[in-house]
């Protein structure tokens, strides 16, 4: 769910009225989330994770938390907070991070260690609510060399595994592991699952795949039976 309007420019990343928005669209979550636990109970469908979207909304355009915005940065926890309390609610199993835009365009303009420390601090203060909120799912980072940025700081499994190691992040998080960002990463279909597995850190598997020669993530079915049984 997004948080009010995509901004029209840098200048107008957060309007004046975005805590108005904020607690509108907060509102309008907890009342589709009454109906979603309504109709689990009904169905006996359960939750395997909830995420958040921190990259298609213009504010977002350096990222979530990573970026240099102060504001951005803020509104990029105040939806993660949100998301990770409906996720409770729900009962869901894991919360997924994808930082769709965690990374740069172009090394000339990036501070790498600086922002690495912001998104290592961003997680930390996702602990830390977790904790308040008294929630038992696990966190997974779900790793990604590109697009839409040209690199990604949770690159693929080793990459993701470092930062966390780092940080002292390796006891919080796990890895949600989607093949066809393994492809995109330059390693084979099985890479990350098996990297992931070894090191105690395969956390879920978005089974998919998608062409090793097209440089974006196309999200087909899995079509070749002796590397999905791999």
């Amino acid at each position: 769910m997004q948080y009010g309007k995509p901004a029209a420019n840098e200048a107008n990343i957060i309007p004046p009225n975005s805590v108005d928005w904020l607690l509108q669209s907060n509102a309008i979550f907890d009342e589709i989330s009454d109906y979603l636990l309504v109709k689990q109970k009904e169905t006996g469908v359960k939750l395997l994770w909830g995420t958040s979207n921190l990259f298609s909304s213009t504010r977002f355009m350096n990222g979530g938390a990573t970026n240099p915005n102060a504001h951005s940065f803020a509104f990029a926890a105040a939806k993660v907070k949100k998301c990770m309390e409906i996720t409770h609610k729900l009962g869901g199993v894991n919360y997924v991070f994808w930082g769709g835009r965690e990374g740069y365009q172009t090394i000339l303009n990036t501070d790498v260690k600086r922002e690495l420390d912001h998104m290592a601090a961003f997680f930390k203060m996702a602990i830390e609510h977790k904790k308040n909120i008294g929630a038992g799912f696990q966190f997974l980072i779900e790793p990604k060399p590109r697009e839409p940025t040209k690199h990604q700081y949770d690159y693929d499994a080793q990459t993701t595994m470092g930062f966390l190691q780092n940080y002292g992040l390796q006891n919080d998080f796990k890895l949600n592991i989607e093949p066809n960002h393994t492809t995109l990463a330059g390693h084979d279909y099985e890479h990350d699952m098996w990297v992931a597995s070894q090191y105690g850190f395969l956390g879920s598997v978005d089974s998919n795949t998608g062409d090793p020669l097209v440089g974006w993530d196309t999200d087909q079915f899995p079509m070749d039976g002796e590397r999905a049984k791999q």
